[in-house]
């Protein structure tokens, strides 16, 4: 009997991992058991001559990971956690090898089609099995919403699930849009349902942008609809999530004449981050060519805290924050103005190679580049950059806008 032969190659087992990366995620290991297979197709690649160093993709990722990793390995000498930043710098660079690979795996248009079109399927089941969860108090792998009754999905202890629904919404809908809009209304819909029962403000804020980049795409009546879609289910989460309407509740006392001034009100409504921040101003203005060191911002916390009833210092009441809740603070509190330079340099020059491509190759890396920029957006609260289920999915992305960048311009077959 002749078996069917089954066509795995070295590029299709890596696209197939990056989609891991994300799909993989409420399960054991979550993005690390893909990141390690990653690291090991890569180094196979390596060993075997398959990457290019010569193209233009292996040169834009060698630049942004030079542009990560200096002010990471500039940080170790002074670090207040020096085997912390030593292990963020040696994972950076296996996350290098994970993204030549994944540049193999996108290079060609049909990969990052099928990228999409397969983490369309998981976004939706995500939502769809988070609705269930609403419904039902259990999700269909028996995971229960939390006890301030927000949705967590497969996604048990953690919010993962309106994050990364809300982030990879522009890359999943972005053909859909035009395609199929009333099907991506109704995402659309069920995606900023789950992010407002989150509890999160950021997951608000990430639908929120996401949505201003989808909509251009939109007919006009579509346009109108999905705004009254994204209203509609703000609304209702607000009033079904008991976390969104304390949020909503402290956000109408800023308005509010009372004892506490607007600078104490302001910090309530952001769940204390502006005493975080502060903590951060001081650790950046004691160390700004190298900051506290990569990864060491809780060991750094107590000494740089200006204030002595900080809840977060360890004698706290509360648990010391291991990064500053704000991507671009984070890093220049880690890694000094070397750090935020570099990463705003890593946003500046994405902006540039997307502005200065062909229409064609624009148009490919753009599903991919509005995932980015919503991530990219300063003014919000993000995850800690350097984490292990965090940085896979934003390097998923980066390489599938520079892949797409770097495409082969499409030629029309001459009429024999």
């Amino acid at each position: 009997m002749n078996l069917p032969k089954i066509n795995l190659s070295a590029e299709t087992l890596a696209r197939f991992l990056g989609l891991m990366l994300i799909a993989w995620q409420p399960f054991w290991s979550g993005a690390r058991l893909p990141t390690l297979l990653l690291v090991l197709l890569g180094a196979w690649m390596l060993l075997h001559k398959q990457i290019d160093f010569s193209s233009t993709a292996a040169k834009r990722l060698g630049m942004v990971f030079l542009l990560l990793g200096i002010p990471v390995l500039i940080s170790i000498p002074g670090s207040y956690d020096v085997q912390g930043s030593i292990s963020v710098a040696i994972v950076l660079l296996l996350f290098y090898v994970v993204g030549l690979a994944l540049l193999q795996g996108l290079a060609q248009d049909q990969g990052r089609t099928w990228l999409q079109h397969w983490l369309l399927i998981v976004i939706t089941a995500w939502v769809i099995d988070g609705c269930i969860q609403f419904v039902f108090g259990y999700d269909l792998l028996g995971v229960p919403m939390s006890e301030d009754k927000r949705i967590l999905g497969p996604f048990a202890g953690n919010l993962h699930l309106g994050l990364f629904a809300t982030i990879l919404l522009p890359l999943v809908l972005w053909q859909h849009a035009r395609r199929h809009p009333w099907f991506a209304l109704t995402l659309v819909g069920l995606v900023g349902f789950v992010a407002g029962m989150s509890g999160a403000r950021s997951n608000v804020l990430f639908l929120l942008l996401g949505c201003a980049l989808l909509l251009p795409i939109f007919g006009w009546r579509q346009r109108v609809a999905m705004t009254g879609v994204v209203l509609a289910t703000l609304i209702a989460a607000t009033m079904l999530s008991p976390s969104m309407a304390q949020r909503v509740k402290n956000f109408a006392q800023v308005s509010s004449p009372d004892e506490i001034s607007v600078e104490q009100q302001f910090d309530n409504i952001t769940s204390l981050r502006l005493t975080i921040w502060k903590s951060a101003w001081q650790m950046i203005q004691d160390r700004p060519l190298n900051g506290v060191g990569t990864n060491a911002f809780a060991e750094a916390y107590d000494h740089y805290s200006p204030a002595a009833d900080d809840p977060f210092r360890s004698s706290g009441p509360m648990k010391t924050p291991y990064h500053a809740h704000q991507m671009y603070v984070s890093v220049a509190a880690e890694s000094g103005w070397p750090g935020l330079i570099g990463l705003i340099s890593i946003v500046v020059l994405s902006a540039l190679w997307l502005y200065r491509s062909p229409s064609e190759q624009r148009r490919q890396a753009a599903p991919f580049a509005a995932s980015l920029a919503v991530i990219a957006f300063p003014i919000q609260s993000q995850p800690v950059l350097y984490s292990i289920w965090w940085f896979p999915v934003v390097l998923l992305l980066l390489c599938g806008m520079i892949a797409a960048l770097n495409a082969s311009p499409r030629t029309k077959k001459k009429p024999s």
